[in-house]
């Protein structure tokens, strides 16, 4: 009897021992669905190459160019395509660069041009609408960091990305996709942890003069004095028909004349002769 009690008990308190184990292990991760109820996506991995978006978009080769001289194309395709937030990208065309004194982007060092292009993206994909938004949240940091803030203006749909010295309007969109948005800028943004002062701006290349006009541009000299060979006017050909009668009339002439002579002459005697009689 006294066995099977004591068996009873171990069996028991092994038992209370093992739930005691249990209660204490904390539970599972709970595991993010989508709505078809499977697994959660991974950040994508796949989408638009940047550097085939900025060749065959527009005028954006220089800011091409400064992405692959800094490495930051992988840099940003990562941050779209290998995180859960996306990106959103703010590309200067040529012209814009081309606006600024060469000698200014010349003097940069390699990382400050890299925080220069990473200051024209945010950690974050945002459609043209949600800009109206985000302009409520001033000033918003950028990829460069905490120093590297804009401020977005949103007025009637029209996006303005501002820095102190400069105002970059968001011409419209380049490309888009759930992970990576692209837009044009008018202007290059100049952060002022890179500028303390207002950095120079490219010499204007001087409009060419207009040519001066002809002289008697507005009264145009007669067409006697002018030697235009659209003034002169040939003679008309000859008639062929009348070839053979002009030239007897050509060749009687001088008899003709002869003739007239001779019988005036003949008459004015006979007057003469009338008058003495």
């Amino acid at each position: 009897m006294r066995l099977a009690v004591a068996t009873f008990l171990a069996t028991a308190l092994s038992l209370s021992l093992l739930l005691v184990g249990a209660l204490a292990r904390p539970p599972p991760a709970p595991v993010r669905t989508d709505a078809g109820g499977g697994a959660a996506p991974a950040p994508q991995d796949k989408g638009g190459n940047l550097t085939d978006v900025l060749n065959v978009a527009g005028p954006f080769s220089t800011f091409l160019m400064y992405l692959r001289q800094t490495n930051l194309v992988a840099v940003f395709e990562h941050q779209a395509y290998r995180t859960h937030q996306g990106i959103t990208i703010f590309v200067p065309v040529d012209m814009a660069f081309a606006a600024i004194e060469p000698s200014v982007l010349a003097g940069l060092s390699r990382n400050q041009l890299k925080h220069l292009l990473m200051y024209h993206s945010l950690a974050k994909h945002y459609t043209l609408a949600e800009f109206d938004g985000l302009s409520q949240s001033n000033p918003v940091k950028t990829l460069a960091g905490g120093r590297y803030a804009v401020n977005v203006t949103y007025d009637g749909g029209v996006v303005h990305v501002r820095s102190r010295w400069s105002s970059a309007r968001v011409v419209g969109s380049v490309y888009e996709s759930a992970a990576m948005a692209v837009y044009e800028l008018d202007t290059v943004l100049l952060p002022d942890a890179l500028f303390h002062a207002h950095p120079p701006v490219a010499a204007t290349p001087p409009v060419p003069a207009l040519p001066s006009p002809p002289p008697h541009a507005d009264h145009p000299p007669p067409d006697d004095d002018d030697g235009d060979i659209d003034d002169y006017v040939p003679a008309p050909p000859p008639d062929p028909a009348a070839g053979k009668g002009g030239a007897e009339r050509s060749a009687s002439g001088p008899a003709v004349v002869a003739h007239k002579a001779a019988s005036y002459g003949a008459a004015a005697a006979m007057t003469l002769l009338v008058s003495c009689l």
